[in-house]
């Protein structure tokens, strides 16, 4: 199956279950995007998250970049975070589930 996992949510807790969820699912080879809405940027830029760490592992679990909504403000983020994102939405017609957090 394809997910897409959407993460709209300030809340390192939220953001941490969305996020092991995803790699969870990808460990038994499903096929998972991740998408950061505007409010995740908070996490995202805040070091000292374990979000922050494991947004940069998407590459151990064969994820692709995440989709993210921040306009201008990917340049606040750290150059780590910003190497693992790409600018825009995806096609909701692509995946077989969509999951908000």
């Amino acid at each position: 199956m394809k997910f897409l996992i959407k993460i709209n949510t300030d809340s390192e807790l939220i953001s941490y279950e969305a996020i092991a969820l995803a790699f969870t699912l990808a460990t038994f080879d499903h096929a998972v995007q991740l998408s950061f809405g505007k409010d995740s940027l908070t996490v995202l830029m805040d070091e000292s998250t374990r979000i922050y760490g494991m947004v940069q592992s998407l590459e151990l679990y064969d994820l692709p970049k995440a989709y993210h909504e921040f306009s201008d403000e990917p340049t606040k983020l750290s150059p780590a975070i910003q190497a693992v994102l790409t600018i825009g939405q995806p096609a909701l017609d692509d995946y077989d589930a969509v999951l908000t957090f």
